[in-house]
């Protein structure tokens, strides 16, 4: 008895200790998240719980209920993501800068795997930018390689340039990133626009790609304080151009 009561509490140790090691995309569906703040975007909200930038930029509500939630609830998932960029930041900047992409890429990481190398989703997506094996031997790695920081990396950056070449708007290149090309592709062609939000509110995007753009633009708003660049450029609603968003000054150096 001594002994399966041990055996149980080993494994119990041993499973608290895994769940501190999963991936963000695993611990937090942040299609769940989107969720609360759609609940929430109803109440009113106190002007101090959003940052305030030189830039004075206006925030999409969505974007803005990321940040909260980065701010609150999310926060030591947060700071530990930022507590392990350290390490990574300066090959990041590299591979991306030699990758002719902008450095504010860096925060899909955050999303994906809080930079966490071992991460693993369900999916079997792997490493920090959670290439799936497809992907990875699309870009020439081993599924192995995936847990190679700069390998990976490098990887990703041709990817998320690829995605770029084939949309030509880095909103929608977030999105392909997390529901594929084709599914990005074809919400555009049913919806009949490119507008990031306009294919987020006819739903013909999943749920969780509804929610990981904006997550990614509020982990790079946060992210200004951090390294990032010095304020995001805001650009408007191309149906309405009232509605904001904050989104890093994504363009491909050449």
């Amino acid at each position: 008895m001594d002994t399966l009561r041990m055996t149980a509490t080993t494994l119990t140790i041993a499973a608290l200790v895994l769940a501190t090691r999963l991936p963000a995309a695993d611990l937090r569906r942040w299609e769940v998240v989107l969720d609360d703040i759609l609940a929430k975007s109803r109440e009113p909200v106190a002007e101090a719980t959003v940052p305030v930038t030189p830039a004075a930029v206006q925030l999409d509500p969505v974007v803005a209920g990321f940040v909260r939630y980065f701010q609150g609830r999310g926060q030591s998932h947060y700071r530990a993501s930022l507590a392990r960029l350290q390490e990574y930041r300066p090959m990041i900047d590299r591979v991306f800068r030699e990758e002719g992409l902008p450095p504010e890429l860096v925060w899909v990481g955050l999303v994906e795997s809080g930079y966490d190398p071992q991460a693993r989703s369900p999916k079997d997506a792997l490493g920090i930018w959670q290439l799936t094996p497809a992907t990875a031997e699309a870009f020439g790695l081993t599924r192995h390689e995936r847990t190679n920081p700069e390998k990976s990396t490098r990887a990703a950056a041709r990817y998320l340039k690829s995605l770029y070449t084939g949309l030509g708007e880095w909103a929608l290149t977030l999105a392909a990133y997390n529901a594929g090309e084709r599914r990005v592709q074809e919400a555009i062609e049913r919806a009949g626009t490119r507008d990031f939000r306009r294919l987020s509110a006819s739903g013909l995007l999943p749920r969780e790609t509804q929610a990981y753009v904006p997550a990614v633009l509020a982990a790079q708003f946060l992210g200004q304080g951090t390294g990032g660049p010095s304020a995001p450029l805001a650009y408007a609603d191309t149906a309405t151009h009232a509605a904001r968003i904050a989104v890093a000054p994504f363009s491909l150096s050449r």
